[in-house]
């Protein structure tokens, strides 16, 4: 496959992301680590992404958690052992993410969506993962703004006359419908409010395939693909 052709991009773009925050197969990564070393384009996307992600790196400042911190990401992650009571809110696979995947949502969805100037307020990044623990999906909102930015990280395959549909999920409550969302490329969901006022008290978000055109019960009726803590930065 030639990824230097301009049709390419968007994929091209994907792959670099993978390849730099180390959720790529090893096979693969070996493979376009070889086309990079022939394909001058692929090898600026590879350090382009590797820059990024090393800049927001160096921008934070080491910090030793105490030990009540750790107790709370384990209860956040469902590593306690409690039983939430609904599956929506604690879903198997979410106990599949390591907390480097937590760093990976923070780098790619800022490096992805964040203005590169300086702001007071948080931004909101969420990477939604399947029962493998490998991201699929980021969503992300900057501050200030009222769209939430969902990317597909690669396509998506989704049976015909199927749709993958987005949910906030509350840490009460039923879950609530962002909108339908592309099996690839970008997608701007707009929200009601602003992020602070629209997503708060919301956990995580979580994208189930539904019919065409989205649940016709305003309740997700489709199997859960992914699933992704909300964090803000």
């Amino acid at each position: 496959m030639n990824l230097s052709r301009p049709d390419r991009r968007e994929r091209l773009d994907a792959l670099a992301a993978e390849y730099a925050l180390g959720t790529m197969p090893a096979r693969a990564r070996a493979r376009l680590a070889r086309i990079a070393r022939a394909d001058a384009t692929v090898a600026r996307a590879l350090s382009g992404w590797e820059r990024r992600i090393a800049a927001l790196a160096d921008a934070v400042p080491p910090v030793q958690p105490s030990p009540r911190v750790w107790h709370g990401l384990r209860v956040r992650l469902g590593l306690d052992g409690a039983d939430r009571g609904s599956r929506w809110r604690s879903l198997p696979f979410w106990r599949g993410l390591a907390l480097a995947g937590f760093v990976a949502a923070f780098a790619l969805g800022i490096a992805l969506f964040a203005p590169r100037t300086e702001r007071p307020a948080e931004s909101i990044v969420v990477v939604l993962a399947g029962p493998d623990g490998k991201p699929a999906l980021v969503a992300s909102v900057p501050p200030g703004e009222r769209a939430l930015a969902v990317k597909t990280l690669a396509p998506v395959a989704v049976p015909a006359g199927r749709a993958l549909e987005l949910w906030m999920l509350p840490g009460q409550g039923a879950p609530r419908s962002l909108g339908v969302i592309p099996h690839d490329g970008v997608r701007q969901l707009r929200l009601d409010a602003p992020p602070e006022i629209a997503l708060r008290g919301i956990d995580a978000l979580a994208v189930s395939l539904e019919p065409a055109g989205g649940s016709p019960t305003g309740s997700p009726t489709g199997p859960v693909l992914y699933s992704g803590r909300l964090e803000r930065l």
